[in-house]
C-alpha cells in the first residue's frame, strides 16, 4: 500500500467528511422517496424551495472547515519533524474526532426532516415526518460508517508520529458497530420497506427477523467476548497501577489463536528479550569500573552507578535528579547539558566531603524515547595524576643526572645512526648532540679502527653484549680520543632490534697516563735509554731465543773513565751532562733494532743481535775509537772519558 505523506492525509479527513455528509444529504431524500415516506410533488417542492440544497451544502462546507482547522495544528506538529508523544492539546483534538463527526451527521439528521417539511409546516410532527427522521437517521449511519472508518484509519497513519496516550476507537465497539447494529439496521429498513409496500407483515417474516436479529446478535456477542479474551492480558497490563517491570511484562500469554494472540506472544518474547538485555546492560553498568552518570538535555543525573558511588562519594539515591554541576563544576553549568567530547578530557570533580578530585570524563549522547540524553564516563585519576607526577619527576632527575653526566650517553638506530646524545658529545667530539643526530657513529672512527669498530657493532646487533671496548674517535679538530663503550642491543616485540643504547668514556687522559707511567718504568728519566730492569728483562728473552733457536749476539759492557773525577770537581750538574752526551753520542751509533740502555751510574750496556764474534770486536773497537775521539767540554776546559 502507498504510503501517504502525513500532511496529505490531514488534507484528505476534512473532504472525506464532506463528502460523506453530502452523500447522506442526497440519499436520505431518496430513501423517503423510495419507501413511500415522501411522495414525488413534497420532494420536488422542498428542492425548490432551496433550504435543503442549502442546509447540505452548508453543512458539509462547515464540517470540512471545522475538522481542517481541528487538525491543521496536528499537521504542522508532524511537519516539524519533532519526535516522541504530541502536546496533550493536540490529542484531545484526536479523542473530540468521534463526537464531532457523529455530531455533525445527527444534526443533520435532524434539520433535514425540518427543511424537507418546511413547505408544509403541519405536516411537521406527523407519524410521516418521524418516518422520515428515522429513515434519515438510518441513512446517515450507513453511509457515515465508512468515511468514518476511513478517517479513522487516515488518524491511525498519523499516531506513528504523536503517539496514542489512550485507546481512541476499542476494537469491541466496532465490532458491534460493524457486526451488530449495521446489519440489525439495515433488517429493519427492509422490513419497513416491505411493510410500507404491501402494508402487511406475515408471522412468518416477522420471525425471520427476529431469527436473524437472535442470530447477528449472538455473532456480535461471541465476536466481543472473544476479543475481549484476545485483550485481557493486555487490558490487565493497563489497569497496574505504577510502572511494570519486564519481568513482569515477560509473563504475558495469549488467550486467542488470532492476531491478537500472536500479536501478544510477541509482545511477551520482546519484553523476555529486553528483560534480558536489562539485566545484561544492568550488570554491566553495576559492574563497570568506570563511573557511569546518565543525564538529560538539562544536566540533572538520571543514573548512577556504584563505580560512580565510589568516586564521588554518593549514594544513587541521594544523587539522582540533582544537577551535574554538583559533582564536576568546570565541565557543566546547572540547566546545561554536559558538552560533547571527541574523547577524553581531564577535569575536577567534587567529592562528597568538599575534596577536589582528578577525574577523566568521556561524554557520548543517546536519544531515548525522542529525548536527548548524556552518558558520561568517569574515572577517578588522582593516582595515576600522583604516579604521572613521580615519574615525571623521576624522568627529570633521571634527565639531569643524564644531560650532567661526564660520560657519554648515547643511543643508535640498527644503521648506527646516532638517534639520542647526552652533553658530554660537546667535550668528546667538539659537536652538540643536534649537530650529531642523524649521522653514522663511523664518521668519527679513526684510520685502524673502523675493521674492529664494525665487528664489535655486529655483535651488539647478535644480542651480545658489549663491556669496555676501546677504540678512538676523532673530534671535529680531527684530534684522536680514546674511548672506552659498554653498550647492549633492544628488541622489539618481533625479535628485532630497536635501537642500541649505551655509555662512553673518555679515556685519553688515562691512556696518556698509562703510557707515561709504561714508559718511566722502562726508560732512565736522565739520559732516555732504556733502564737497567729493562735491559735485564730483555737480555733474559734474548738468551732463552739464543739457546733456542741457535743464533749469535753480542753484549757490550762500558764504563765511563773520569766520571767520578768530573762528578766531584764540577758537580753533579757536569755529571748528568756527560751522561746525557755520552747516551746520545751512543745512540747515534747504534743500529736500529739494537738495545742500549743505561745500566746504573756510569755504566752503560749495549745488546746487539745477529752478529758474530768478528763483527763483535769490529764494533768494540769502533766503539772504543769513538771514545777515544770524544773531549767533554765543561767551564772551558775539556776532559777525556
Amino acid at each position: 500500500m502507498k504510503k501517504r505523506p502525513p500532511g496529505e492525509i490531514v488534507r484528505r479527513i476534512p473532504l472525506w467528511i464532506g463528502s460523506s455528509l453530502l452523500l447522506a444529504a442526497l440519499a436520505g431524500p431518496l430513501t423517503a422517496r423510495l419507501l413511500g415516506f415522501v411522495g414525488d410533488e413534497a420532494l420536488i417542492a422542498a428542492l425548490r424551495a432551496g433550504w435543503l440544497p442549502l442546509l447540505s451544502i452548508a453543512l458539509a462546507a462547515l464540517a470540512t472547515g471545522y475538522f481542517r482547522r481541528r487538525l491543521a495544528p496536528l499537521g504542522a506538529w508532524i511537519e516539524t519533524g519533532a519526535r516522541g508523544r504530541a502536546p496533550a492539546h493536540l490529542h484531545e483534538r484526536l479523542a473530540r474526532f468521534p463526537r464531532d463527526y457523529w455530531g455533525f451527521h445527527l444534526v443533520y439528521t435532524l434539520m433535514a426532516p425540518l427543511t424537507l417539511f418546511a413547505p408544509d409546516p403541519a405536516a411537521i410532527g406527523s407519524a410521516t415526518f418521524y418516518n422520515v427522521l428515522l429513515s434519515q437517521l438510518a441513512i446517515g449511519v450507513i453511509i457515515g460508517l465508512p468515511a468514518y472508518l476511513l478517517s479513522l484509519d487516515g488518524l491511525g497513519r498519523l499516531v506513528a508520529h504523536t503517539g496514542l496516550p489512550d485507546i481512541l476507537v476499542s476494537l469491541k465497539s466496532k465490532i458491534v458497530l460493524l457486526g451488530g447494529f449495521l446489519p440489525l439496521l439495515s433488517y429493519s429498513i427492509l422490513m419497513h420497506y416491505h411493510w410500507q409496500s404491501t402494508h402487511a407483515l406475515g408471522m412468518d417474516l416477522v420471525s425471520l427477523w427476529a431469527l436473524l436479529a437472535l442470530i447477528t446478535l449472538s455473532i456480535t456477542w461471541v465476536s466481543t467476548r472473544s476479543v475481549a479474551q484476545a485483550l485481557r492480558p493486555v487490558e490487565e497490563l493497563l489497569a497496574r497501577s505504577g510502572a511494570s517491570t519486564h519481568a513482569e511484562l515477560a509473563e504475558l500469554r495469549p488467550q486467542s489463536t488470532d492476531e491478537i494472540g500472536y500479536l501478544t506472544e510477541t509482545l511477551g518474547r520482546v519484553f523476555r528479550r529486553l528483560g534480558d538485555q536489562e539485566s545484561y546492560m544492568r550488570a554491566i553498568v553495576d559492574t563497570a569500573a568506570e563511573g557511569i552518570i546518565v543525564v538529560d538535555e538539562a544536566g540533572v543525573i538520571d543514573t548512577f552507578n556504584p563505580a560512580a558511588e565510589q568516586v564521588f562519594g554518593f549514594l544513587a539515591s541521594e544523587i539522582r535528579g540533582k544537577p551535574l554541576s554538583w559533582l564536576l563544576p568546570e565541565l557543566t553549568a546547572e540547566g546545561e547539558a554536559p558538552p560533547l567530547s571527541a574523547g577524553e578530557r581531564e577535569t575536577v570533580g567534587m567529592h562528597r566531603n568538599g575534596q577536589p578530585i582528578q577525574v577523566s570524563v568521556r561524554i557520548s549522547r543517546m536519544e531515548t524515547s525522542g529525548r536527548p540524553m548524556f552518558t558520561c564516563l568517569v574515572a577517578d585519576i588522582t593516582q595515576r595524576k600522583q604516579a604521572e607526577e613521580k615519574l615525571l619527576s623521576a624522568e627529570t632527575r633521571y634527565r639531569d643526572l643524564v644531560e650532567t653526566a661526564h660520560d657519554l650517553v648515547w643511543t643508535l638506530d640498527p644503521e648506527g645512526r646516532w638517534s639520542y646524545l647526552n652533553s658530554a658529545c660537546q667535550s668528546i667530539y667538539g659537536y652538540s648532540a643536534q649537530e650529531m643526530l642523524g649521522r653514522s657513529f663511523r664518521e668519527f672512527q679513526a684510520p685502524g679502527h673502523a675493521e674492529a669498530d664494525e665487528a664489535a657493532f655486529r655483535q651488539i646487533l647478535a644480542g651480545e653484549e658489549l663491556v669496555q671496548y676501546e677504540t678512538v674517535h676523532l673530534d671535529r679538530e680531527g684530534r684522536p680520543h680514546h674511548l672506552s663503550f659498554n653498550a647492549r642491543a633492544h628488541f622489539d616485540a618481533s625479535g628485532k632490534v630497536s635501537h642500541v643504547s649505551g655509555t662512553a668514556r673518555d679515556i685519553t687522559e688515562q691512556k696518556a697516563f698509562q703510557e707515561q707511567l709504561a714508559y718511566q718504568a722502562e726508560h732512565d728519566s736522565l739520559t732516555g735509554l732504556f733502564n737497567r730492569h729493562y735491559f735485564q728483562q730483555e737480555l733474559e728473552r734474548t738468551v732463552a731465543r739464543v739457546a733456542r733457536q741457535g743464533e749469535s749476539c753480542a753484549l757490550f759492557y762500558i764504563d765511563l773513565d773520569q766520571f767520578k773525577y768530573i762528578n766531584d770537581t764540577l758537580g753533579h750538574a757536569a755529571g748528568d751532562q756527560l751522561l746525557v752526551e755520552i747516551s746520545n753520542l751512543l745512540a747515534s751509533h747504534v743500529r736500529e733494532g739494537d738495545l742500549l740502555a743505561r745500566f746504573g751510574g756510569d755504566e752503560f750496556t749495549l745488546l746487539v743481535y745477529n752478529v758474530t764474534a768478528e763483527q763483535a770486536g769490529r764494533v768494540a773497537e769502533n766503539f772504543r775509537a769513538l771514545f777515544e775521539d770524544y773531549r767533554f767540554h765543561c767551564d772551558g776546559k775539556a776532559f777525556n772519558v
